[in-house]
C-alpha cells in the first residue's frame, strides 16, 4: 500500500500544488523560470529534462507503434508429422534430442538476422524497435499446438527458414485461439530472470531429457474445457553492447571483483577494496600462478568456474529482448492459479543452481485484484508486447531460447496430447503437367501448384480407392464438375444421388439443354431403358451376354448356373429377332411360360442355332421337368417385373435416349440410381444395364475415323457394385473409343 501511496498519490499533490501557486500568486511561475534561466545550473538542467522528455516520448511512442501494429501480426500454425517408421528411423541422424533442440537455435540466429536485412529495414529498427516474432505453446480441446506469430513483411522470410530447417513441417496459416473466453476467469503471469541477465539460464545440452516434456506433461493433466498457453515473444538486440557486458561481468568474476554497480567504477571499486582490507583484513583468497598483479584470477570450486564459463558462452550468443508469459484460463480463479503454478514448476527445468532462473510477476503488485491483473496481460498477450513495456525485460541468448521454445518431435516427446500431422507434404514434380483438369492443389512450403490430369493420360482411366469418408466422391464430383464446364460429353453413374445433385447445381447455364436426367424414381415420368435394343447381329449377340453377366453379378453362378443361363442367352436373341416390336428382359420368362408367345417369336427367329434350342431341346424337354425348371427360372425376373418403377422401365421396346448420340454430340447424362429411393437391388440391375450399354456405345463408334471421335468422361461411383467382364472391355479397348473411364471403389483398408 505505501508503493501505491507513493507512485500514485504523489503526482496528484505536486500537481494541486502548481495549481495552487498559480491561483494564489499569477507571476510565479514566470518569474521562477527567468530565476532559473539565469542560474549556472538551470540550462544544465533543462537539457536534462528535454533528454528525459525525449526518453519518455521514444518509451511510449514505440509502445504505441506497438500496439497498433498488432492487428497486422500474422499467426502461423506449425504441424510435424510423426517420424516413426522404419524408414524415418534409418534416415535419422542426430544421436540425441540436444541435436534436435541445435537445429531451434539455427532458426533463432536466422531471426537474429533479420533486423539488418536492408537500410530501410535498419531505420525502421532503430527508429521503432518493432521486429515482433513471438513462439506459443497453446493447448486447446485437449490438443497441443504450436503457433509462430509475426509481421506480414517478415512472413516469408519466417516460413521458409522454419520449412527449411524442419523439411516437414507444415506451416499453415491459422489464427491463434482466444486464451480468454467469455465466462472464464484468467490468471497469468510473466516470467523474469532471478538475478542479472550475464548469468545464463541452465543449457539444453547440459540436460537429461527434453524441457518440453515437462511442459506438455503439465498441460496434459487439464480438463476438455480448461485452456493454457506459453507465450515466447521476442525482438532481436539492436546493440551488441549486451554481449560485451557479459563478457565483462564474466571476467569481474574470474577476478574476484563484486557483483554491484560500485564495483564496475574504477576509483569507488579501489577505495571500497581498500577499506574492506582494512575492516575485514585478507579475504583469503588465491590467485592462479603466474598472474599479474593487475590481471590476477581467483581460484574458485569448480561450480563457480564453471558457471562463469557459461556466462562467458552466453556473451558470445546473440541476444533478444524477450517476454515470457503463461495464461490459463477455467471456470474458476483457483483452478486457473493451479495450472499457472505447475507450469512454474516446470520452468525449474531451466534453474541453473548457480547462475539464473525464472520467476513469476504479476503485473502490478500483489494487492491489486487478479481480474485487473488478468486485463493488462491479456492485452500484452494479445498485441505481443516485448522489450520491457508495462513490465520488466529479459535478455535471453538464442541458446537458451531454443531450450525454452523449439518443436516437437515424435522420439523424444511422446506425450499423447502433441497434435501431429497425419502425413507429409511433398514438393510437385518439376514436370507437372501444366494442361488438363485440375485434381487438386499442392501446397508445400507456402506454395500453391496445380496438379492437372491430362487429357491423353485420362484415356487410361483413373481408379480412385479409399476408404469411407476419405474422399472418394468429393474428387469425382470436382473433376466432373470441370469437364462440363469445359463443354465435354459426361456421363455420371451415381447410386447415392448427392454426385448427379452436385452437377446440376454447378452446370452451367449454357450447357442446361445438353443435360439428360435419368432419374428412375420420378413415378410421372418414367424413362425407358432397354438393355436388349440392339440392331447388328453383332449387337445383339453382345447384349444378350452383358445381359447374362448381368444377373450372374445379381444372383451368382450357384443360383443362375449354366443351364439358366443357356435358357436366359436363347430367350433374348429370340426376343431380340423381332424387330418390329423389339424385346425387353421382362418378355424373356413370358417366353417360356406363355405357348402362344413363344409360337408367335419364334416364327420371326432367323437364327439357326436359336431355332434349334426351340425345336429340339425345348420340344423334347418332359413335362416334369419344364414343372421344375421354368418356375425357378422365372422367378429371377419377379423382383423386376412386379415392382411398379422397374416394369416401367425395363419394359419399355424403346430407350428413352441415345446413348451413343449423347456420347458423339458431347452431351452430358446424370443417372441417378439412389439405393434410398429405388432400393438396392434396382439401383444395381440399372447401373449394370447403363454400363454395359454405354460399353456397346462406345465399341460401336469404331465406324467413325479416330480424329472425328469426341473424348467421352464416363464416372462410376462406388464401381464395385457394378463389376462384370463388360469392364474388362471397357478398360482394354474402349480408350481406343476415347471413352477415358473415371471409377470410385470402396476399400475398407
Amino acid at each position: 500500500m505505501i508503493n501505491f501511496l507513493r507512485y500514485a498519490l504523489w503526482p496528484c499533490i505536486w500537481l494541486i500544488l502548481a495549481v495552487s501557486i498559480s491561483i494564489i500568486y499569477p507571476p510565479f511561475w514566470g518569474d521562477f523560470g527567468h530565476w532559473f534561466m539565469e542560474a549556472p545550473f538551470g540550462r544544465i538542467v533543462l537539457f536534462a529534462g528535454v533528454y528525459v522528455c525525449w526518453r519518455l516520448f521514444k518509451y511510449w511512442g514505440r509502445y504505441l507503434y506497438s500496439v497498433k501494429n498488432a492487428n497486422k501480426l500474422v499467426s502461423l500454425k506449425v504441424i510435424l508429422p510423426r517420424d516413426d517408421s522404419k524408414i524415418d528411423q534409418e534416415k535419422r541422424t542426430e544421436k540425441d534430442f540436444k541435436e534436435k533442440i541445435a537445429v531451434m537455435e539455427q532458426l533463432y540466429r536466422a531471426i537474429w538476422e533479420v533486423k539488418n536485412l536492408n537500410f530501410k529495414q535498419m531505420m525502421h529498427f532503430w527508429f521503432f524497435r518493432y521486429i515482433v516474432m513471438s513462439f506459443e505453446l497453446f493447448l486447446e480441446k485437449g490438443q497441443l499446438t504450436f503457433y509462430v506469430i509475426t509481421q506480414k513483411s517478415l512472413l516469408s522470410i519466417v516460413e521458409k527458414q522454419i520449412t527449411a530447417l524442419y523439411t516437414n513441417a507444415e506451416v499453415i496459416p491459422q489464427k491463434t485461439p482466444d486464451i480468454w473466453p467469455k465466462g472464464y476467469k484468467l490468471v497469468g503471469y510473466n516470467m523474469v530472470l532471478d538475478r542479472l541477465f550475464a548469468y545464463p539460464l541452465r543449457f539444453y545440452n547440459d540436460m537429461q531429457d527434453d524441457p518440453l516434456n515437462s511442459m506438455a506433461n503439465v498441460l496434459s493433466k487439464l480438463e476438455e474445457d480448461e485452456q493454457a498457453t506459453i507465450q515466447v515473444a521476442i525482438t532481436p538486440s539492436f546493440s551488441n553492447k549486451w554481449g560485451k557486458r557479459a563478457r565483462d561481468h564474466a571476467t569481474a568474476r574470474f577476478k574476484g571483483k563484486s557483483d554491484s554497480w560500485t564495483g564496475r567504477i574504477p576509483i569507488v571499486s579501489s577505495l571500497l577494496k581498500v577499506f574492506g582490507g582494512i575492516a575485514g583484513g585478507t579475504d583469503g583468497k588465491t590467485f592462479a600462478p603466474g598472474a599479474s598483479e593487475g590481471d590476477r584470477y581467483v581460484r574458485m570450486i569448480q561450480p563457480e568456474e564453471e558457471l562463469y564459463k557459461r556466462m562467458g558462452e552466453k556473451a558470445g550468443m546473440n541476444f533478444f529482448h524477450a517476454s515470457i508469459r503463461i495464461l490459463a484460463s477455467s471456470k474458476s480463479y483457483e483452478r486457473s492459479m493451479d495450472i499457472t503454478n505447475n507450469l512454474q514448476v516446470a520452468f525449474n527445468a531451466f534453474k541453473d543452481m548457480y547462475g539464473n532462473y525464472l520467476v513469476n510477476k504479476r503485473m502490478f503488485v500483489d494487492f491489486f485484484p487478479l481480474n485487473l491483473n488478468a486485463k493488462i496481460i491479456y492485452k500484452l498477450w494479445k498485441w505481443r508486447i516485448t522489450g520491457g513495456y508495462l513490465q520488466k525485460d529479459v535478455l535471453l541468448g538464442d541458446r537458451e531460447l531454443a531450450g525454452l521454445y523449439h518443436f516437437p518431435d515424435s522420439r523424444y516427446n511422446k506425450i499423447p496430447i502433441i497434435e501431429w500431422s497425419t502425413y507429409k507434404a511433398l514438393p510437385p514434380p518439376p514436370n507437372a503437367p501444366k494442361e488438363g483438369i485440375i485434381l487438386g492443389v499442392n501446397k508445400h512450403r507456402g506454395e500453391e501448384t496445380p496438379i492437372r490430369f491430362l487429357d491423353k493420360d485420362r484415356t487410361r482411366h483413373h481408379y480412385i480407392i479409399g476408404k469411407s469418408g476419405s474422399g472418394k466422391s468429393t474428387l469425382l464430383s470436382f473433376m466432373s464438375r470441370q469437364d462440363i464446364a469445359n463443354g465435354d460429353g459426361v456421363c455420371v453413374v451415381d447410386p447415392h444421388g448427392d454426385l448427379i445433385e452436385d452437377a446440376l447445381a454447378h452446370t452451367p447455364k449454357e450447357r442446361a439443354k445438353d443435360v439428360v436426367v435419368f432419374d428412375p424414381s420420378d413415378m410421372q415420368r418414367p424413362m425407358g431403358l432397354n438393355l436388349l435394343e440392339a440392331k447388328t447381329d453383332e449387337q445383339k449377340d453382345r447384349a444378350s451376354l452383358d445381359a447374362m453377366e448381368i444377373f450372374i453379378k445379381l444372383f451368382g453362378n450357384e443360383i443362375f448356373g449354366p443351364r439358366i443361363q443357356h435358357y436366359f442367352r436363347n430367350g433374348c436373341l429370340t426376343l431380340m429377332d423381332d424387330e418390329e416390336e423389339g424385346a425387353t428382359l421382362i418378355d424373356v420368362p413370358r417366353l417360356f411360360v406363355d405357348e402362344e408367345f413363344q409360337r408367335y417369336k419364334v416364327s420371326k427367329c432367323r437364327n439357326p442355332v436359336v431355332l434349334s434350342f426351340w425345336n429340339h431341346e425345348i420340344a423334347k424337354t418332359g413335362a416334369r421337368e419344364k414343372e421344375e425348371m421354368i418356375p425357378y427360372f422365372s422367378s429371377k425376373f419377379g423382383p423386376f417385373i412386379t415392382n411398379t418403377t422397374m416394369r416401367n422401365i425395363i419394359g419399355q421396346p424403346k430407350s428413352a435416349f441415345d446413348i451413343r448420340k449423347i456420347m458423339d454430340e458431347g452431351k452430358v447424362l446424370l443417372v441417378n440410381l439412389s439405393k434410398g429411393k429405388i432400393g438396392d437391388v434396382n439401383a444395381q440391375l440399372l447401373g449394370l444395364i447403363f454400363v454395359n450399354k454405354i460399353n456397346m456405345a462406345a465399341l460401336s463408334r469404331a465406324d467413325i475415323p479416330r480424329p472425328d471421335r469426341k473424348r467421352f468422361y464416363l464416372y462410376v461411383d462406388e464401381f464395385q457394385n457394378f463389376v462384370t467382364d463388360a469392364f474388362v472391355t471397357i478398360l482394354s479397348e474402349a480408350r481406343l473409343e476415347f471413352l477415358c473411364f473415371q471409377k470410385g471403389w470402396w476399400n475398407y483398408l
